[in-house]
Parts: structure tokens; C-alpha cells; sequence
């Protein structure tokens, strides 16, 4: 083999290796064999409402999955491979979702490839809370981040500390206000990446929201005609955005992001004294709970339980009946209106 031979299967190596990087990091149309967008979504929230707006024009994948809690909830390889596959991929961020900071790091996802959309970007968040009531955690989720109390000149100075380290409160979609913001922010980004079905998609965005539009009314006009303004949770609080769209207040045995599931004496007896107090009738548990704690509590005051939705996930069960954010919050119609009238 002469020099010229040599050198011209040298650049012919070169050419095909260029190629296939290049194939590599451009971005395809889609990396969906049906040649339809192929979206991934975290969360039950960013999930339906993407299935809501694309309708039969993209395929939206659950990552999260039915049953699941988010806040201890880490990618399996096959999640991850999924995320890789997909052409658009919707999260939260925050501590929620601490893993998706280490998958960046790691460069195991190709923003070449796939759109990033942080969907928390299209609403004004707010600082996580301390929930009235709530179990003392020396750990919060996420960072693991230490937690003394203090008495006397040292409140102050803990007040700020906390202040200083406290991150946003991932629960947006709370708050039907808030999740109309999101529908919207979302048909925007995919009718910027699929401008084929951009009236499609704006036209499905549209008619959802005057759907959440509704359920919104609806709560409003219990809260309009309401006997009482707190309502208490006999486990973790995650509703903080909803609280404040509709000027109410809770009191709960566990911050919204707690994984613990067991409080103490203390907790249990300040949440009875409560309700006794304030003549509360219902004693509230979220989705995917057993509700042993408002049950116990229910026991000692005379109240009932009542299961609320916090769409922080759904059951496996309302997930196979094709449930939705909006069929799930009209079930809280029902449940606020025992809870506050």
C-alpha cells in the first residue's frame, strides 16, 4: 500500500468519525421512532399538563411514575435512559430534585440533544415554611441541612440563619393560579421546538385552563363563604402555594417535604388541642398516606378524616382511570367545603 492509499483511508477514517460525532451532539427532530416529540415529564403536574396541551401529537412519558414520593425518589438507569432518549424533558429542580444537579455534573444529559425546560421559571416561588404545629427535623430534605432551636436572644439569629439557607418551596403547582402559569409557559416552550402543531398545542393550552379556571372558582367561593380559615393536616403539609392564593392557614404534624411518617407525643397533642379549640371537623391526609396520624387524632377530638390532594403524586390506581389535575382538585371542592364550612 503506497503513501497516497494510505493517506486517503486516513481522511476517509476522519470523515466517518467527524460524522458520527456530529450525528452524536446535533439535536435530531426527534429521537422518537414514531417521528412524533418524545417528552419526558418528573412530576404528575408537568406530566398532565403536558398530555393535556400535545394531546395525540407527542408522546409524554411519566418519569416519576404513580406511587412514588418524589422527595426520596432517584433515577434508576433505565430512568435515566429514558431521559437521554427524550427531545424535551420538564422538571422541577430545586431540592426536590437534587438529582438532576448530579446527572448535569455528570454530563449524562445532552442538552445538544434534549431541551432542558424548568418549569419553576414560569412562577414566582417563594421560600419554604415552617409549618404551625409541624415536627422539629434537625435534617431538612435535600441538603441535609442542620437545624438547632433556640429560646431567648439566640431567635433572632436562628430566624436569620434559616432565612439565609432556606430554599424555595417546589410544591408550585398548589396553586391553581400557579398552574395556569405553567400550562401556559409550556405550550410556549413546545410550540417554539414543534411549530408544526404550535395552534394545536395553544388551542389545547387554552381549553385546559379555562378547565383549572373552573375548579379555581369553585374553591373560591368556598373560601368566600367560609366559617373558619385554618385547616389541619394529620400528616406532611405541602400546600403552601394554594394556602396563600386563597388566604388560608394550616397547621400539620410534618413540614411539607418531610419523609418522616411517625410524630411525636408532642406534635400529636398540640394538633388535638387544636382542633378542639378551634372546633375543626375535619382532620386532613394526602395522597399515597395511610392517614394513621389524622385518624389518631380524629379518634381523640371527634372529627373526620378526610384524604386531600396535594398532586405531589397519584396513586397507581387513579393514575390507571386517567385521572387529571383538574378531576383531582374537584375532589377537593368536596373536601374544603366539610373542612371550612
Amino acid at each position: 500500500m503506497n503513501k497516497s492509499t494510505k493517506m486517503v483511508i486516513i481522511v476517509a477514517i476522519i470523515i466517518v468519525i467527524a460524522i458520527l460525532i456530529i450525528g452524536i451532539t446535533t439535536k435530531p427532530k426527534n429521537n422518537n421512532k414514531s417521528g412524533k416529540l418524545n417528552i419526558v415529564a418528573t412530576t404528575f403536574s408537568t406530566y398532565d399538563f403536558s398530555k393535556q396541551i400535545v394531546g395525540d401529537n407527542a408522546e409524554v412519558t411519566f418519569l416519576l411514575g404513580p406511587g412514588v414520593d418524589a422527595h426520596s425518589y432517584d433515577p434508576s438507569s433505565a430512568d435515566i435512559i429514558k431521559i437521554q432518549n427524550a427531545d424535551v424533558l420538564i422538571y422541577i429542580g430545586g431540592d426536590m430534585e437534587k438529582w438532576m444537579d448530579k446527572l448535569l455534573e455528570a454530563n449524562l444529559i445532552n442538552s445538544n440533544k434534549t431541551t432542558l425546560i424548568k418549569v419553576t421559571e414560569s412562577v414566582e416561588t417563594i421560600e419554604e415554611k415552617e409549618v404551625d404545629g409541624a415536627e422539629e427535623e434537625k435534617h431538612h430534605h435535600g441538603e441535609g441541612k442542620e437545624e438547632e432551636h433556640h429560646q431567648g436572644e439566640n431567635e433572632d439569629k436562628e430566624e436569620e440563619h434559616h432565612h439565609e439557607k432556606s430554599a424555595f418551596d417546589e410544591h408550585i403547582w398548589s396553586s391553581p393560579k400557579n398552574a395556569i402559569k405553567m400550562v401556559k409557559y409550556l405550550s410556549n416552550k413546545f410550540s417554539e421546538i414543534d411549530e408544526n402543531n404550535k395552534e394545536i398545542y395553544n388551542k389545547n393550552a387554552e381549553e385546559y385552563i379555562e378547565k383549572i379556571k373552573n375548579v379555581q372558582a369553585k374553591v373560591q367561593e368556598i373560601v368566600d363563604n367560609k366559617k373558619r380559615d385554618r385547616l389541619i393536616f394529620g400528616d406532611k403539609m405541602p400546600m403552601q402555594y394554594f394556602l396563600e392564593e386563597y388566604g388560608l392557614t394550616a397547621s400539620a404534624a410534618f413540614n411539607g417535604c418531610s419523609t418522616d411518617t411517625d410524630p411525636s407525643a408532642k406534635t400529636i397533642t398540640y394538633l388535638i388541642k387544636k382542633v378542639k379549640e378551634e372546633n375543626i371537623p375535619v382532620v386532613l391526609y394526602i395522597e399515597l398516606s395511610t392517614g394513621k396520624t389524622a385518624k389518631a387524632i380524629a379518634q381523640e377530638t371527634g372529627a373526620k378524616t378526610m384524604q386531600i390532594q396535594t398532586l405531589h403524586n397519584v396513586s397507581k390506581e387513579d393514575f390507571e382511570k386517567g385521572e387529571t389535575y383538574v378531576s383531582l382538585m374537584t375532589r377537593n371542592v368536596e373536601v374544603l367545603k366539610q373542612a371550612l364550612q
